[in-house]
C-alpha cells in the first residue's frame, strides 16, 4: 500500500494511481478513507451432479483407469446423469499420475503361475502376392521366467491348445494356474469383457475343459490392468527386440526352429534383469514344483463341420481346397480336423485324410483320387429361345340383313 501512498503524495489522482497500481478505482478511493483493504475470499463451491461420484472415481484411478470415456460409462450405470466434458475435465490434471502411480512387484512362488500372451510379429508371403500374419504363443513362468515361444498363422482355439501342450513339454511341466488377457478363445465376450450380467466370468468350455484336463487353473488378468501380465508381454517386447533383429527366414517352419534355438541358447540362457538369476538355472529349480505332463496324451480335441463336395470333387477348408474321391461330388461329407490332419467321411465312413495345410488358397493335388473322373462336356447347349407367332386377325362372316336391321332400311342384294 506504500505505492498508493506514493502517489497520492505525488498529486496524482485516484484515476491515475488506479492506472499505476491495478486496483479499482472504488478499491483506491476506499484505502485513502480508511487505510485499509477489502480482503476476497474463495466464493463457496458449487454442488455438481459429479460431487457424488467422485468417490467411485478415485477407485477408478487406484485401479489404473484413467480412461474418461471408460469411467463416463461406468458412472452411467450407476445413475450419473451430468455430462461426459465434466468428467474430462476432472480427470485430465489427475491424468499425469497414472505415469507415476506406484505399482507392486508382484512375485509368484515356484510352480505356481504362468502367463500367456499372443504378439504379431509380421507377414508371410507367398509366391502369389498374397501375405498371412505371423503370430507368437508365449508362455513365461511367474517364479524362474522360464520362456516358452513359438510361431503360428493363426490364433484359434485349436492352435491355442496345441501350443500349450508343446509349452508344457518344453518347460516341464504344468504351473498350478495359468493367467490370460480376454482373448474369445478363452472367454465369451460380452457387453461386460469376460463377464455375464452378475460379473461371473464366461469360459469357453473347451478350453475350461481342455485346463481341467491339464490341472491348471484359468485366470482373467484385471480389465486396463495390463502390467498384472507383465512378465509375459515383457516376453512378447523381448521376443521383437532382440529376436527379430535381423532375422531372416525361407518359410514358418525355418522361422519356429530359428526361434527354438534363439530360446535355448539366448533367452534362457541370460541373467534375467529383474530376477538376477540365469533363466535355465531357475528354471531347473522351479520344475519339480510344476505338475508333472509324463506319459498323458494330448487333449482330444478337434473341430468337425459338414461341407459340400465341389461338383470339381474338392473340399473346402479354411480357404483351402482339399480333394475327395469324385463319385461324392455334390454330396454332403463330415470334414473333421485332429492332429494337423484333415479327414474327410461321409455317413460315417471315412473317405480321405490329408495333412492339414499352413497356407491360405492352396489346392491339394487330387492324385488318384480324381482318376477315371468324367469330364464335362464341351458341347455348349444353346440358349433357350421362343418364337412368337402373330395370327391375322379373324373376321366374323355376317348376313347383309343384319347390317340392315341395324340401319333400318332395306338392303337388296346385287345380282351375280
Amino acid at each position: 500500500m506504500n505505492r498508493i501512498d506514493e502517489l497520492r503524495r505525488a498529486g496524482c489522482t485516484i484515476s491515475k494511481i488506479s492506472e499505476e497500481t491495478g486496483y479499482d478505482r472504488k478499491t483506491v478511493r476506499k484505502y485513502l478513507t480508511d487505510r485499509s483493504l477489502p480482503a476476497y475470499g474463495p466464493r463457496a463451491p458449487r454442488s455438481r451432479i459429479l460431487d457424488a461420484y467422485k468417490d467411485e472415481i478415485e477407485k477408478k484411478f487406484k485401479a489404473g483407469i484413467w480412461n474418461a470415456i471408460v469411467i463416463f460409462n461406468d458412472l452411467r450405470k450407476l445413475g450419473y446423469t451430468g455430462g461426459y466434458t465434466s468428467i474430462k475435465t476432472y480427470v485430465r490434471p489427475r491424468r499425469g499420475e497414472s505415469q507415476q502411480i506406484a505399482v507392486r512387484r508382484f512375485e509368484t512362488e515356484p510352480g505356481k503361475q504362468g502367463q500367456v500372451d499372443w504378439g504379431d510379429l509380421g507377414d508371410i508371403e507367398y509366391p502369389d502376392g498374397s501375405k498371412q500374419s505371423i503370430s507368437t504363443f508365449v508362455l513365461t513362468l511367474g517364479n524362474s521366467r522360464g520362456m516358452f515361444a513359438d510361431v503360428s498363422l493363426d490364433q484359434r482355439l485349436p492352435t491355442l491348445i496345441q501350443m500349450h501342450e508343446r509349452a508344457f513339454a518344453e518347460l516341464g511341466g504344468v504351473p498350478e494356474e495359468i493367467l490370460y488377457d480376454n482373448m474369445k478363445t478363452v472367454v465369451i465376450r460380452t457387453l461386460t469383457v469376460g463377464t455375464d450380467d452378475r460379473g461371473e466370468i464366461r469360459w469357453n468350455q473347451t478350453f475350461l475343459d481342455f485346463a481341467r484336463y491339464w490341472g491348471f487353473k484359468p485366470r482373467l488378468c484385471a480389465p486396463y490392468r495390463p502390467q498384472t501380465k507383465g512378465k509375459v508381454e515383457s516376453g512378447v517386447k523381448y521376443i521383437r527386440g532382440n529376436f527379430l533383429c535381423g532375422r531372416k527366414a525361407e518359410s514358418l517352419e525355418d522361422l519356429a526352429n530359428q526361434m527354438r534355438v534363439w530360446l535355448a541358447e539366448v533367452a534362457n540362457a541370460r541373467v534375467h534383469g529383474t530376477t538376477h538369476r540365469i533363466v535355465s538355472e531357475a528354471l531347473a529349480e522351479e520344475k519339480p514344483y510344476l505338475q508333472p505332463v509324463g506319459s498323458r496324451p494330448p487333449y482330444p480335441l478337434y473341430e468337425e463341420v459338414t461341407r459340400k463336395v465341389s461338383r470339381e470333387a474338392y473340399v473346402a477348408y479354411l480357404t483351402n481346397l482339399y480333394p475327395a474321391p469324385w463319385q461324392y461330388a455334390g454330396k454332403p461329407v463330415s470334414v473333421r480336423v485332429s492332429d494337423d490332419v484333415v479327414r474327410v467321411s461321409c455317413d460315417g465312413k471315412e473317405l480321405v485324410r490329408h495333412l492339414l495345410c499352413t497356407g491360405k488358397h492352396q489346392t491339394i493335388d487330387a492324385g488318384e483320387l480324381h482318376a477315371g473322373m468324367p469330364f464335362a462336356s464341351l458341347h455348349r447347349q444353346g440358349k433357350a429361345m421362343i418364337t412368337v407367332v402373330v395370327a391375322a386377325p379373324e373376321v366374323e362372316q355376317r348376313s347383309l340383313d343384319v347390317y340392315a336391321e341395324a340401319g333400318g332400311c332395306d338392303v337388296q342384294e346385287s345380282a351375280a
